[in-house]
């Protein structure tokens, strides 16, 4: 009698198709499903796990998408082999987990289909080859400030510039608030990039205490007293490293505090978060103090150089000035391409793709390392792992990078002297797929359950 291969689905969690293929990705990982290994019929496997072929059809086309499995016409369906090349081997090698950059899926198709429509309308084209007077072509800031309404993210054209990434953003933001000598107030734990704009124009960057919801009030007052900071940084969702998202309360109290301080805020919101869980923005709340940052780097892929800043009427011409003393303008071609996926939805369905894409990394990540270790929401591009004792993170770093993974500790971020938390920042969403993130994690898993151990001790 042929045994008919069954997985375990009890570790894994969400629609029972998704916990079918997350299985399957964590076989192939394990090697229990090898490279041109047969699947099992689609119906006898629905019978042995009790649900609808349409389950098992909706898995094995899920294990396509992720270029885990192959279809053979005729002969069933395949775990693949390694024959085809990943298309992509991720910045730093193909396990390393120090980067947040966007999976890639459906992003390619994007841009092949818009640079074909491109290339057929001339017209377009000859108005994209110019110097553009203004701060991209008039239909491309309609489509960016339409897709911007949708967002709940209601602008005038004169509270919208468009920027070459987020990081242009957040020095343009740094330049027209500040003076040379400022203080400017972060997070303990922040950006790098934020770290970097304030030491080229001059500013004083002062790390704020944190806690598992984000930034402190209590130490947000305390520094405007001593300090008396121009500008706060901050990323309000997902923070980066520490992925925490800060409760409205929270944003209300740091609001009140700039008010009473005449403290401008600059909001980072270039973390990719599932649209449909987005609490409201600063700017939203505020938005005559606040100067909002976002890009396309992690909806995209870091390719796309296209950001934008929102921000208060007045700020306008400041800030126009500003971009034009540093690049003059932004490429009206990049906008074409992004202005296009706007307004013919192709963007929001990227992002849908995305936030399940990302949902089924975090349910491979937790079924490895174990339910509750990891902070963040599960759509993030990050993880937080707060290391059991005795690991420290450095030490916990150095021995997953001898082993070929990468993460980042919280020292990286770190603004200042704050003494950072033992934890480490696991980028899930940069493995190519999810048989090399199954790889890392299991590296990590490892690790964790046997401890520093004596090869760690300095005598």
């Amino acid at each position: 009698m042929v045994t008919i291969w069954t997985p375990d689905l009890s570790p894994f969690s969400g629609p029972k198709y998704l916990m079918l293929a997350d299985a399957i990705a964590a076989a192939i990982a394990r090697g229990e499903l090898e490279a041109g290994a047969r699947l099992p019929p689609q119906r006898q496997l629905a019978d042995k796990l009790g649900v609808t072929v349409g389950t098992v059809t909706r898995a094995y086309d899920e294990g396509r998408r992720r270029g885990q499995l192959e279809a053979r016409v005729g002969s069933g369906t395949y775990v693949r082999g390694n024959e085809r090349p990943m298309p992509v081997v991720p910045m730093g090698g193909p396990l390393a987990m120090d980067g947040a950059m966007a999976p890639l899926g459906p992003q390619g198709q994007m841009m092949s289909e818009a640079l074909q429509a491109l290339a057929a309308d001339a017209n377009c084209l000859y108005q994209c080859l110019p110097y553009p007077q203004e701060n991209g072509l008039a239909h491309q800031r309609l489509r960016f400030i339409d897709w911007l309404a949708v967002q709940g993210l209601v602008v005038t054209d004169q509270q919208l510039l468009l920027t070459c990434g987020g990081q242009h953003g957040l020095s343009l933001a740094l330049e027209a608030l500040c003076q040379s000598g400022d203080t400017v107030l972060t997070e303990g734990m922040s950006f790098p990039g934020i770290r970097m704009a304030c030491e080229r124009q001059g500013l004083k960057a002062v790390g704020l205490a944190m806690d598992e919801q984000g930034l402190l009030p209590d130490a947000l007052e305390a520094a405007c007293r001593q300090y008396r900071p121009r500008v706060l940084y901050l990323t309000a969702n997902l923070q980066n490293p520490s992925c925490a998202t800060l409760p409205l309360a929270r944003r209300q109290r740091i609001l009140a505090l700039c008010r009473q301080f005449d403290v401008r805020i600059i909001e980072d919101d270039v973390q990719f978060v599932d649209p449909a869980i987005k609490p409201p923005a600063f700017f939203t709340l505020a938005p005559d103090i606040t100067v909002f940052v976002s890009s396309f780097s992690k909806r995209y892929s870091g390719a796309m150089r296209v950001g934008f800043m929102l921000f208060d009427s007045a700020l306008y011409q400041r800030l126009l000035f500003c971009l034009r003393a540093s690049v003059w303008t932004v490429s009206p071609l990049q906008l074409e391409l992004v202005s296009r996926w706007l307004a013919d939805g192709q963007m929001q369905r990227l992002e849908a793709w995305l936030g399940e894409e990302m949902r089924a990394r975090r349910r491979l990540a937790d079924s490895i390392l174990g339910e509750g270790l990891l902070q963040g929401d599960p759509s993030s591009f990050n993880c937080w792992l707060v290391l059991p004792e005795p690991w420290r993170a450095a030490d916990f770093a150095r021995a997953t990078l001898e082993q070929g993974v990468k993460v980042r500790t919280g020292e990286d971020y770190a603004v200042g002297r704050f003494a950072v938390p033992q934890g480490v920042r696991l980028s899930i969403s940069q493995p190519a797929g999810h048989a090399q993130l199954a790889e890392a994690l299991g590296v990590l898993k490892k690790l964790l359950d046997q401890g520093p151990g004596l090869t760690q001790a300095i005598v």
